[in-house]
């Protein structure tokens, strides 16, 4: 039950005085309304907190990020080393392999060159 029937029922012996006065207390009512949306200092203060809460939160998992990435890169960088010191063994191999195989022929092909110096003789 709203005050301005609560007004209008303890006046009703005089009818206009009360309804006159449940209109007046009707109005303000109406008026008040919209001001219980209104944030105060106290409700700005722990809006405010919380958010410098949640924003301490946030940092925290920032500089977990950090961490977590900082220490992928340091195993990407040694995967990547392993991987040049195993390519450079490799090309090391490969250029040996080469290097035997041209001596191998220029032998073999010395060889057929006396042969047929000889031949034609």
């Amino acid at each position: 039950m709203s005050l301005a029937v609560k007004v209008y029922e303890a006046f009703k012996d005089d009818e206009r005085k009360a309804k006159v006065l449940s209109e007046v207390i009707d109005e303000l009512e109406s008026r008040i309304a919209p001001l219980r949306d209104v944030a105060t200092k106290g409700d700005l203060e722990v809006t405010k907190l919380a958010l410098q809460k949640e924003i301490e939160e946030v940092r925290k998992e920032i500089e977990q990020v950090r961490g977590e990435v900082e220490q992928m890169r340091l195993s990407l960088q040694k995967e990547i080393e392993q991987v040049r010191l195993s390519l450079e063994k490799r090309i090391e191999e490969v250029k040996a392999s080469v290097v035997k195989w041209v001596v191998g022929l220029l032998v073999v092909q010395t060889g057929v060159i006396v042969s047929v110096i000889a031949l034609v003789r």
